[in-house]
């Protein structure tokens, strides 16, 4: 028998509002883990600081002489919050309970909801605790700009059932408080329930005596509200749950009931992919993170990296336009510039943003490149030219930076480090230089548009220079594979030794051997064609195409080989061979595209995303499918309802750039959305996967700049029916196999084959 091992210890929960970010696991405890402040990434955050590490449920039966603290026996994920069901977690009490929380979307604070219903048969004499701890404390990286914790806790007992906490060093506040009956309370530091929190917090026990009838249901509720900048604030917030928890909560459901029917995808027998990508939307709008003073934007995952990247960002938000929410798009963009005009200012992106708005890392290579692309295709979903004017000096002078700074040879790859962060992989990488080549397109594209011809000849020269390049010099004709890298053998024998002890590290063995016959081989013997004729080009930072002595190495066969054909970067015979040579288990696994076909260790929903992109748009939408089932097989592993970090089962139980991976290729690919909402035109160049043949496919109330569109599409012996819904009267051009309709009716309706067109148009 093949057992199934899960790396994570315990299974985690994710709930979130704009404000409030609540984790803990899904038997209603507060663990304490997490590596960036060791210990302490679960538990109930309003961002920048956390407010308390957790807090817990007592029950005595004293008839029985029983007492335990409630752990759930049963857990329900939904979109808004979280249920936890207990009874046989209650030993032999006669009760059933179900805790309901939820953190409402713009109030800083959460609220969780008790039910205890009485299934005995003589009245049932309960003590009851309810107990908090608190721990007001900043976020990861914070000492490292001078913000510090205090030594301590300060609790204020403002009354039996209500205590305000604060920082001894800081204005944070936290305020908790319960409707629970009676009056006893005790507050102590060293007061803990069933679990020892590492915190320096201090300890909160509501307690009360209950009588219950057999069948009577009792309620109560707790309140947690905080600021981190005003006493005045805290108690405003507090006194907005305690009052109007009952409307919050019905705010917070319509909330996530309009993201449901926003871009709602359905295609018929396909239930799996349906739920996943409704989901998939919901779980986005928990990583949305509103900072007073900083900024609102879409964070990485919960609950390890509740914070912003560049890279994951622009993965994401391609995912986030396509379901229709270009305000977190444009939120979360603006954000990351902000800070890096701020910390960098000369075009380079930053990578990692804290909540207390800290920037730890001020941005690897490839992050500013796929800024640079993304910036036209943000433009192109919202048609918002003041966004693009806003952006478009930081593109210019990211690109100088690319080509000038990160590329002192001059050959158009900028060195430094991609996407993958490994050690001693700050070299001229794939990665970075497809998005390079993408980044030249996208400004010129915008230059174009905002008529500045000099500019937009430049770069349509070096976007062609680039694409050329990287064609050129990363292709292994032996291996019929794009390279991870490009160096002199010089640079590789250097980190040899380096990327032999990571590989064996990970107990892959032989890679030795494999260095050595790498290191052995010879420009002839891998094919390459390394053309130095472009040299002695026009003096400028841009001129200097290549180096003899460079050539490209598979050192580890990353996943991100697959980006020349994701971006359209690659030439159309070398995207086939390429796509042909990793469509094998070298590369794909029980969950999707392996992070390395060398280690064959992690699986990624970005790296399956981006696979499955490449394949769907160099014209494979059945490879793309088979892709997307596969990253399928890890929905709802860890927590119901999303997809972890890691396929299939750990690292954070939700991610940001998931949205990419199931939105870009459904929403892009096969629906075939190609918007340029400044013009008011829809291109729609549907890739249906054969397995949908004869299936109504939909998506409806699909978000384009200011307008909304209903689209149908069956496709069945190569004749595609198709029914839009363009009450914006946008310009709509349909294209398939080749025949081309263009309408600006309000209700389109087309069937299209090879050799005819048919066309009702009505009004």
């Amino acid at each position: 028998m093949t057992g199934i091992t899960s790396k994570h210890p315990f299974n985690l929960y994710y709930n979130g509002g704009e404000y409030v970010k609540i984790c803990g696991a899904q038997d209603g405890y507060f663990p304490d883990f997490g590596h960036h402040t060791a210990n302490e990434m679960g538990g109930i955050w309003l961002h920048p600081i956390k407010l308390l590490d957790g807090f817990w449920l007592k029950l005595t039966d004293t008839k029985r002489n029983i007492s335990v603290w409630s752990r759930a026996d049963g857990f329900t994920s939904e979109p808004w919050g979280s249920r936890f069901q207990y009874d046989h977690g209650l030993s032999h009490i006669p009760v059933a309970m179900e805790r309901t929380q939820f953190a409402p979307e713009r109030v800083k604070g959460m609220t969780a909801a008790y039910e205890l219903h009485h299934y005995g048969n003589e009245d049932l004499h309960l003590q009851v605790e309810l107990l908090v701890r608190t721990d007001l404390r900043p976020v990861w990286f914070s000492d490292e700009v001078g913000v510090h914790d205090g030594i301590r806790d300060e609790p204020t007992v403002l009354n039996s059932r209500e205590v305000l906490v604060k920082d001894e060093a800081n204005p944070w506040f936290t305020l908790v408080g319960t409707d629970l009956a009676g009056d006893e309370l005790e507050v102590r530091s060293d007061l803990y329930g069933p679990e020892f929190t590492a915190g320096a917090g201090c300890g909160i026990a509501f307690r009360t005596e209950l009588t219950i009838a057999p069948g009577e249901q009792r309620k109560f509720n707790l309140f947690v509200a905080g600021s981190y900048t005003s006493l005045e604030e805290c108690e405003d917030s507090y006194r907005q749950l305690a009052t109007g928890h009952e409307i919050l909560y019905t705010e917070k459901r319509r909330v996530y009931s309009d993201v449901a029917e926003r871009a709602k995808l359905t295609v018929e027998g396909e239930a799996a992919l349906n739920e996943a990508f409704k989901w998939a939307k919901w779980n986005n709008q928990w990583l949305i993170q509103q900072v007073d003073g900083t900024g609102r934007g879409l964070t990485a995952g919960g609950p390890t990296y509740p914070w912003w990247f560049g890279c994951d960002s622009t993965y994401a938000l391609q995912g986030v336009l396509a379901v229709g929410d270009p305000q977190l798009a444009k939120d979360t963009l603006n954000l990351l510039l902000e800070k890096s005009e701020a910390v960098n200012g000369n075009g380079r992106f930053i990578h990692e943003l804290t909540t207390l708005g800290a920037v730890s890392n001020r941005g690897n290579t490839q992050e500013t490149a796929h800024y640079v692309a993304f910036v036209w295709e943000l433009f192109r979903w919202t048609g918002d030219e003041e966004l693009l004017r806003r952006h478009y000096d930081y593109c210019v002078k990211g690109i100088d930076w690319l080509l000038g700074e990160m590329d002192p040879d001059g050959d158009l790859f900028p060195s430094g480090y991609g996407i993958i962060e490994i050690a001693g992989l700050n070299m001229e990488l794939i990665d970075s230089a497809v998005y390079t080549a993408q980044a030249l397109q996208a400004i010129a594209k915008m230059s174009g548009y905002l008529q500045e011809a000099e500019a937009q000849q430049k770069y349509s020269e070096l976007a062609q220079r680039c694409t050329d390049a990287v064609n050129r010099s990363f292709w292994q004709e032996n291996e019929g594979l794009f390279a991870d890298a490009v160096a002199p053998v010089a640079d590789v024998a250097s980190k040899a030794d380096f990327l032999v002890s990571l590989a064996e590290a990970q107990g892959v063995s032989g890679y030795r051997e494999y260095m050595d016959r790498l290191l052995g081989t010879t420009d002839a013997d891998i094919g390459s064609d390394v053309d130095a004729a472009n040299t002695n080009t026009a003096a400028s930072i841009y001129a200097n195409v290549g180096k003899t002595t460079d050539r490209g190495w598979l050192l580890n066969k990353n996943w991100v080989i697959v980006t020349p054909m994701e971006a359209g970067i690659a030439e159309p015979d070398k995207a086939r061979r390429a796509l042909d040579n990793m469509r094998n288990d070298t590369f794909i696994g029980e969950y999707g595209t392996y992070l390395s076909g060398m280690f064959q260790q992690g699986t990624m929903t970005i790296s399956t995303g981006v696979h499955a992109v490449a394949e769907v748009a160099n014209g494979n939408p059945d490879a793309a499918l088979a892709l997307l089932n596969r990253m399928l097989r890890s929905f709802s592993r860890v927590l119901p309802g999303s997809f972890s970090e890691m396929s299939p089962d750990y690292g954070c139980v939700v991610q940001a750039w998931t949205i990419y991976a199931l939105a870009v290729p459904v929403v892009r690919h096969f629906f075939g959305v190609q918007p340029f909402a400044a013009r008011k035109e829809l291109r729609l160049k549907p890739q249906l996967p054969s397995a949908w043949s004869g299936k109504a496919c939909s998506l409806e109330r699909l978000v384009i700049g200011e307008a909304e569109f209903d689209l149908s599409l069956t496709e069945k012996d190569g004749v595609l029916q198709a029914f839009i819904h363009n009450e914006a009267g946008w310009k709509v051009t349909v294209e398939w196999k080749g025949q081309i309709v263009d309408s600006s009716e309000q209700r389109i309706v087309l069937k299209l084959s090879e050799t005819e067109i048919e066309a009702e148009e009505e009004r």
